[in-house]
């Protein structure tokens, strides 16, 4: 699991460089739709990884229109505690 959440946490830090990423993750509004962006950038981000993630930081695991990459990138500011709990 630790490998599967360190590739997940590199995707989710490309989201503040990237406005294109951005823009296509606000686009979205579930975990599915996320892995499938990923899986196009040659990134593994299962859909199951990232829902247990918004569990464990208390979101809900479907973001409203246009709020999928504030939601990723609350997760990605808590990785230290995520990887280690």
């Amino acid at each position: 699991m630790a490998n599967q959440l360190e590739a997940v946490f590199v995707f989710l830090g490309l989201i503040q460089g990237d406005a294109d990423l951005r823009a296509r993750l606000n686009e979205v509004c579930t975990a599915d739709e996320v892995e499938a962006i990923a899986a196009e950038r040659g990134y593994a981000v299962p859909a199951a990884t990232l829902l247990e993630l918004f569990q464990r930081c208390n979101e809900a695991p479907i973001a409203r229109s246009g709020l999928m990459d504030e939601k990723l990138i609350r997760v990605w500011l808590r990785r230290q505690s995520l990887v280690a709990g």
